[in-house]
């Protein structure tokens, strides 16, 4: 609007010049002394209206072409924008209790540890285990041992050798205090663990039994020895901790209240030590950072918002979403008659909608997947939705059930029979039981709702404050349920699945029961690509759960981040040595 303004101010004074000389036509007098008084008028003009455009020009910011085109001078050269790089990248971190894996749960150790240390075994985006600090392994024939052969040449970043008594003291101290960390699911098969005397290289791990023995468990940050005296020792250390590891970083600078700098581990073995720097910032919410991103305060950030794509409006601010753990999806009540018939359970599947629900409830934060397990589980199956919505074979689904809409109302009925009863047809009429805390899931549970009745099935909702609604999971009161949560990383499903776990749906299928426990007991990579294969093909058969979606979270990399961005819902940090900063000044 300045603009506009100010160019009509500046037409205006070269108007009024203009009609103060071309429409005046003197008379003509013998006496000389009118005319020179016109001239004197029409210099005096001329003059006010140059101081005008003298006072007036220097304000009108963004008008500097039409000014010198008016004026009739050259345009000065605008200057090309200059630009500075920089090898640090700005991190936003909350206040952590500790860096020590020992003694932390916070979100911000556990990946900032990724940098520091390094495991046996690391997953792969598709979550198979890979080896990490280990150059091989063998199972001993019963299952109940696994030997390691460990990489050698790997030092400390204080210069110390990492060998077998590394990992043993690691292992030890993470079982003995395993109510304090995030690991001890991953060592609680473990019951002893023996090192080679002549050997620094071999360890020997036995296990309890032969469930949970995988090496994907084995992705726990292994601790130096030589730097504690006991395991004590190592728990001890909190707030002072400084952590020691043979990651690509290490530790330079850290002040708990204000900041935590990590520079490329000089002793780190891999093909190349990192040349930046990542300062981690230390703010009150992790939130306040998604604010700080376009004025390059902060370099990189994770939404987990669902309408992030709505928030980020500057084009120079690049979100990249990748998919994280958290699924959401539609479960049974087995105890119910009509849910242990698995043709209902496929048509409730076609009745569905699920791109709607992305679109509408999550803003498109998502994709739709075949299964409760992670999109492209060890390599196997696709985010695609095996039941693609379609309400004629809902229906048809539903009649071949037993169902009838006997009374032409649109709503499918049953046939009960009883003591006293010669038979009589009763609507079908079910509640989906929906947490008020999470909209998203309410507005789900809406969408899901008039897609029901649309396809014939009487069906209302049931929505619960989040203490009710997990009493009536506990106890069964539900028919249907829109759940959702985080996996873990390992995907052990079993508390979902297996019947000996309680699983809230109360499903049981001993077929599956025994593809799960065959399934934690495997070891080689492609017996377990096998046998998940064979859960996943049950799985879309008898349907004990219909996953509806599996959410995305966004990378969100500020105007001047250049590097790779390829994060994992494990890992978000992943490809970091590659970041660095360019800044743009006008």
């Amino acid at each position: 609007m300045k603009h506009r303004r100010g160019t009509g101010i500046i037409a205006s004074l070269l108007a009024t010049t203009k009609g103060a000389a071309a429409p005046f036509v003197p008379k003509i007098h013998n006496n000389h002394t009118d005319m020179e008084n016109i001239v004197k008028k029409n210099s005096i003009r001329a003059a006010a209206v140059c101081i005008l455009l003298a006072l007036w020009l220097p304000a009108f910011t963004g008008c500097e072409d039409s000014v010198n085109a008016i004026l009739g001078v050259n345009a000065p050269e605008k200057k090309p924008p200059t630009t500075t790089a920089s090898q640090t990248a700005y991190l936003p971190m909350e206040r952590v209790r500790s860096l020590n894996p020992l003694r932390s749960k916070d979100e911000d150790t556990y990946f900032i540890d990724k940098l520091i240390y390094e495991s046996l075994f690391e997953l792969d985006e598709s979550l198979t285990a890979v080896p990490r600090l280990v150059e091989t392994y063998s199972y001993s024939e019963d299952g109940l041992s696994l030997t390691l052969r460990l990489k050698t040449g790997i030092l400390w970043q204080d210069g110390e050798t990492f060998d077998a008594e590394d990992v043993q003291f690691s292992i030890e101290s993470y079982i003995a205090y395993s109510a304090y960390h995030l690991f001890a699911k991953n060592v609680a098969n473990i019951k002893k663990v023996s090192v080679e005397k002549n050997d620094p290289a071999q360890i020997v791990l036995t296990f309890g039994s032969r469930d949970d023995t995988g090496v994907e468990l084995l992705t726990f940050p292994v601790l130096p020895r030589h730097a504690y005296k006991n395991a004590a020792d190592l728990w001890s250390r909190e707030e002072d901790f400084r952590p020691i590891g043979t990651g690509p970083y290490a530790l330079a600078e850290y002040d708990p209240y204000f900041q935590l700098v990590l520079q490329g581990n000089a002793c780190y073995h891999g093909a190349k030590v990192p040349e930046n720097q990542l300062v981690f910032q230390i703010l009150s919410s992790r939130s306040d950072a998604l604010n700080m991103l376009d004025v390059n305060a902060v370099s990189y950030a994770v939404s987990r918002e669902g309408d992030r794509n709505t928030i980020y409006r500057n084009p120079n601010v690049a979100v990249k979403s990748f998919i994280s753990n958290e699924a959401v999806w539609l479960g049974y009540n087995f105890s119910k008659e009509i849910f242990r018939k698995k043709k209902v359970r496929q048509a409730i599947a076609y009745a569905i909608d699920n791109a709607e629900i992305l679109e509408t409830c999550f803003f498109n934060s998502g994709i739709v997947n075949d299964s409760l397990y992670f999109p492209g589980f060890l390599g196997v199956g696709e985010a695609a939705d095996p039941y693609a919505q379609d309400s004629a074979a809902a229906k048809t689904l539903l009649a071949e059930s037993g169902f009838s809409d006997f009374d032409q109302d649109g709503f499918f009925e049953y046939y009960t029979t009883g003591p006293d009863d010669p038979g009589t047809w009763q609507k079908i009429s079910l509640h989906i039981l929906i947490p008020e805390s999470d909209p998203s899931r309410v507005a789900t549970g809406q969408i899901i709702q008039t897609a029901l009745n649309r396809a014939g099935l009487d069906c209302e909702l049931d929505v619960r404050d989040t203490e009710a609604y997990e009493t009536a999971l506990a106890e069964s009161d539900f028919d249907m349920y829109v759940g959702g949560g985080t996996m873990n990383e390992t995907y052990d499903l079993r508390p979902l699945l297996h019947s000996a776990y309680q699983n809230p749906a109360g499903y049981a299928n001993r077929s599956l029961d025994e593809l799960l426990d065959r399934f934690r007991q495997a070891h080689a990579p492609e017996d377990r690509q096998g046998i998940f294969t064979e859960i996943r093909a049950l799985l879309t058969e008898e349907l004990p759960y219909y996953c509806l979606l599996y959410k995305t979270y966004g990378a969100v990399a500020s105007p001047a981040l250049e590097g790779v961005m390829s994060p994992g819902f494990n890992h978000i940090y992943r490809s970091c040595e590659t970041w660095s900063c360019v800044y743009t000044q006008e």
